[in-house]
């Protein structure tokens, strides 16, 4: 087969940028953590995780990194919200939106590491795929950055309720 549709190679971008996603997760898990220690999320909280609200906002159909953030600064303005959003006039807050910000740089890598393993794994099809990547790129990116701020959020959402059980021993 010497030419791809379009469909045939979103189908295979899909899965590589899911297969190259999961080779970046460990060093996000390691940000994560260190994230979580530096401003001790578990500290005097015996709440159940304020992050799931956020996750909830970055999975729904429709949300944007945007919107995220913009979910995330309404924590900290907003009365009765986990003190987590509020400490040190929002510093957490603030750095955690950094970070989601940061993990374009990772979903820039996410793409180069795509483009290259798709020209080299379809040499027949070469022209097709780099016009398709060319045109899809900034789409793509996005996604990808949604997609590790969802994973990020997840995962947070995760150490802190270890941290609690693990604080609550």
């Amino acid at each position: 087969m010497s030419e791809l549709t379009p469909i045939e190679i979103q189908r295979r971008v899909d899965l590589l940028t899911t297969q190259i996603m999961g080779q970046h997760l460990d060093t996000i898990l390691e940000q994560i953590t260190k994230l979580a220690k530096d401003f001790k999320i578990a500290q005097d909280t015996k709440e159940k995780s304020p992050f799931r609200n956020v996750l909830t906002v970055a999975t729904e159909p429709g949300s944007s990194l945007e919107v995220i953030k913009n979910y995330i600064r309404y924590q900290v303005g907003r009365k009765g919200s986990s003190a987590i959003w509020k400490d040190g006039k929002g510093a957490f807050s603030k750095e955690l939106v950094a970070r989601l910000d940061n993990l374009k740089i990772n979903a820039k890598t996410i793409f180069q590491d795509l483009q290259s393993t798709l020209v080299k794994t379809n040499q027949d099809a070469q022209q097709t795929i780099q016009e398709y990547l060319k045109l899809e790129q900034d789409r793509l990116e996005k996604e990808a950055h949604l997609k590790l701020a969802q994973l990020y959020l997840g995962y947070l959402a995760r150490e802190h309720t270890a941290l609690i059980g693990e604080s609550s021993r």
